[in-house]
């Protein structure tokens, strides 16, 4: 009895079940939640920032942030200190004050503004406070949505529908506490083979050691997920370093470069849609250097055709024609030519 026993606390581990697996009655697994972020900008892209788009991930997976546009040396040249001084700060709620200085339609626009704009900000914080406890804890989408199913159950007093989808946790809960047995277990016990206190402990730590490994699991993916981000953070910057190397190079060789510019950069996504994106720096530069040849060939195809001059015929070719005299040299010579035109005038 004793073997038979260790043989079924050492047998495989099954996995704890997720909501859906619960009420399906599947076999028992954790799965970690997904994460998500996503990045837009709005500010005009270069030919690098446009290189880096095709290398980074989805974007999905990034967070959206907006730049602030840089002001030009001329304007903070030219702008005076009480003018600077004169301008409103934006990033502030206007005072009571500058409220009342404006017209009434005009404050009451602002007012429902601000008040909008304070309504959906509220429920953007508690939205990240839920998504910040779910990610803590680990919870994942559809037990998120189970809880907020029976608890709208109990609500409205469909206890039957609210005993139906705890029933599963119940068991699950009982089973790992050694309360109730699995079919298995409760088999052996009816069989002879095995104490009812040994069953139970073997539930115990059936469910501890499936607990344990999937914990090693999850952690052994974040840290696989860590390592990703940091390869692909690596690989990014090394493709903006060499890209930005090659366009350098090639402004400081074109001058211009400025002017074909945005045909390049309009040109790389074309190269980068039929290339794919770049698997290495060096393929990030021939992707940039394909769009440069394309847009050359394209500059080169409405620039206008240089037309040849015809050549002004010098002194000696004149004095070489036939019936010409060639230019005096000399007072007497040019007298002597007078004189030789007036007479056949």
């Amino acid at each position: 009895m004793a073997d038979e026993s260790s043989s079924l606390a050492t047998s495989t581990s099954e996995p704890l079940p997720t909501s859906a697996e619960v009420r399906e009655g599947a076999t028992p697994d954790v799965s970690a939640p997904s994460s998500e972020a996503a990045s837009k900008g709005e500010t005009k892209e270069t030919l690098l920032e446009a290189v880096m788009r095709a290398v980074e991930p989805d974007e999905d997976k990034r967070d959206a942030s907006a730049g602030t546009p840089p002001t030009s040396e001329s304007a903070t040249g030219s702008e005076t200190e009480a003018g600077a001084q004169a301008r409103p700060d934006f990033s502030k709620d206007p005072t009571p004050e500058e409220l009342a200085s404006y017209k009434a339609s005009t404050r009451q626009r602002i007012e429902h503004l601000l008040g909008e704009r304070n309504h959906y900000r509220t429920e953007a914080q508690v939205t990240q406070t839920l998504r910040n406890f779910l990610v803590a804890n680990d919870i994942a989408r559809e037990d998120f949505q189970l809880t907020l199913d029976l608890a709208a159950a109990m609500r409205r007093g469909d206890f039957r529908g609210f005993l139906e989808g705890v029933g599963p946790y119940v068991q699950l809960a009982t089973q790992a506490l050694g309360i109730t047995l699995p079919v298995d277990l409760h088999q052996e016990v009816a069989a002879g083979r095995l104490t009812a206190d040994m069953a139970g402990q073997i539930s115990r730590d059936r469910y501890a050691r499936a607990m344990a490994e999937q914990r090693a699991t999850r952690a052994t993916q974040v840290m696989s997920d860590q390592q990703t981000l940091e390869t692909q953070t690596r690989f990014a910057h090394t493709i903006e370093q060499t890209v930005k190397q090659w366009e350098d190079a090639t402004r400081q060789q074109d001058p211009d470069y400025a002017r074909k510019e945005e045909t390049v950069r309009n040109f790389l996504w074309a190269v980068v849609n039929e290339q794919g994106a770049p698997r290495s720096p060096e393929h990030a530069v021939q992707i940039a250097q394909e769009a440069y040849a394309r847009a050359n060939r394209t500059f080169q195809h409405f620039a206008p055709v240089p037309r040849a001059t015809q050549r002004v015929p010098s002194s000696a070719q004149r004095s070489a024609a036939p019936g010409a005299r060639p230019e005096p040299k000399s007072m007497m010579e040019a007298a002597l030519l007078g004189l030789e035109r007036a007479r056949r005038a």
